[in-house]
C-alpha cells in the first residue's frame, strides 16, 4: 500500500494540474470579473447548451431550405407545401430568439448587468477575431479611444445573427 500511495499521488498531481489549466480565456476573464467558480461554471454551462442549441436550429434551417429548393423545382410547385416548410423555418427562427433571450436572461441574472455587458463585450470581440488592444489602437477617428462607440456594444442576440439570417 505504501507503494502504491507515491503512484497514485504521481498519476493524479498531473490530472489536478491540468484541471486547474484547462481553465480557458473565458473562465478567467469571468474569474476578473469577480464571479466565483460556482457562477463560471453555470456561465459556461449555459453559454454551451446555447451554443449546441443553436448549431441544431441552424442545421434544422439548412435542412428546410433543402428541402424548400427541392419543392420549388418541379414546374407546378405544391404551394401548400412550401408554404409550410417557410413556417417551420419561421418557427425555427423563432426557436433561436427565444433560446438567446433565455440564455441572456439567465446570464443577467448570475452576472449582474455590468459583469455581463463586460461579458458581451469580449464575446463579441472575440467572435470578430480577437479584436484586441492593438487593433482598437489604429482604428482611428471612432475608435473606442477616441470617444466613439466601442465595438460590438448592441445586443447580444446579434452575434448569432448571421445564423438567424441563413
Amino acid at each position: 500500500m505504501k507503494r502504491l500511495l507515491p503512484v497514485l499521488f504521481a498519476l493524479v498531481l498531473p490530472v489536478a494540474a491540468f484541471a486547474q489549466s484547462a481553465q480557458g480565456p473565458e473562465a478567467r476573464m469571468l474569474k476578473q470579473l469577480g464571479l466565483t467558480d460556482a457562477q463560471v461554471s453555470q456561465v459556461m454551462d449555459i453559454q454551451g447548451k446555447t451554443q449546441t442549441s443553436m448549431r441544431a436550429n441552424a442545421v434544422q434551417i439548412r435542412l428546410l431550405r433543402a428541402q424548400l429548393d427541392k419543392a420549388l423545382l418541379p414546374a407546378t410547385v405544391d404551394m401548400p407545401g412550401v408554404n409550410t416548410l417557410i413556417t417551420q423555418i419561421g418557427q425555427v427562427r423563432v426557436d433561436m430568439q427565444k433560446t438567446m433571450v433565455a440564455a441572456r436572461v439567465q446570464l443577467r441574472q448570475i452576472m449582474g448587468d455590468e459583469a455581463f455587458y463586460a461579458y458581451t463585450r469580449y464575446i463579441r470581440r472575440e467572435m470578430r477575431g480577437g479584436m484586441g488592444v492593438e487593433t482598437r489602437r489604429t482604428m482611428g477617428p471612432g475608435s473606442f479611444q477616441h470617444g466613439g462607440a466601442m465595438p460590438g456594444s448592441g445586443m447580444m442576440t446579434e452575434e448569432m445573427g448571421s445564423i438567424q439570417n441563413d
